[in-house]
């Protein structure tokens, strides 16, 4: 991963801050809100998402203003479906402490279990790092960065990272090894779980 800039630190240190803070006044709407602004000082939409979840976690329909007012400071890091699923609870009542919505960076809420394998092991921002470090990997030459990838990839049913880094690489016009096409079929058989 790529090394924190000085002022995701300070971001970084307020949002965990501001977490133990929830922990323990998980009503405190100045907080949240705080919270959540320093979410969007970090890179990508996971740690805003988590910050939005915990929010909605806590509050429930009398509140709505307080979350159409959160989701709208966050909206354009989200994701458009995210976004939507916001939307349509900010006048409903709290979300419950697990749901779709939390992330690894949600304090309040826990991320449930039904999302898939992917999400549950690395966010959407994380697969497309991955894949862009697995393309400079493959130009470079460098096949053990590339079977790391890989790897991460299977143990992680990563299909987002490996869709991603295969599309870039075959618009190069190259022909990928053939690990890369084991990989994808091993990709496209259907998970057992134990």
């Amino acid at each position: 991963m790529s090394a924190v800039v000085p002022g995701q630190r300070i971001a970084r240190q307020v949002v965990r801050q501001q977490g133990r803070h929830l922990l323990r006044q998980p009503d405190d709407a100045n907080a949240h809100i705080a919270r959540l602004q320093a979410t969007l000082e970090l890179a990508g939409a996971e740690p805003a998402q988590g910050a939005l979840a915990d929010l909605f976690s806590c509050f429930g329909a009398q509140h709505e203003t307080l979350k159409r007012a959160a989701l709208q400071l966050a909206r354009a890091r989200l994701s458009a479906h995210a976004a939507r699923w916001f939307d349509a609870q900010a006048a409903q009542g709290a979300l419950p402490a697990i749901n779709p919505l939390a992330t690894r960076w949600s304090v309040l809420a826990h991320p449930c279990a039904d999302i898939s394998t992917r999400a549950r092991r690395c966010s959407v921002d994380d697969s497309r790092l991955l894949a862009e470090q697995a393309v400079l990997a493959f130009e470079r030459g460098d096949p053990s960065a590339q079977n790391e990838f890989l790897h991460h990839c299977v143990t992680c049913h990563d299909n987002l990272a490996f869709m991603l880094a295969r599309r870039a690489l075959l618009k190069t016009g190259i022909s990928l090894p053939d690990d890369w096409a084991a990989v994808s079929l091993q990709l496209e058989q259907p998970r057992e779980f134990t």
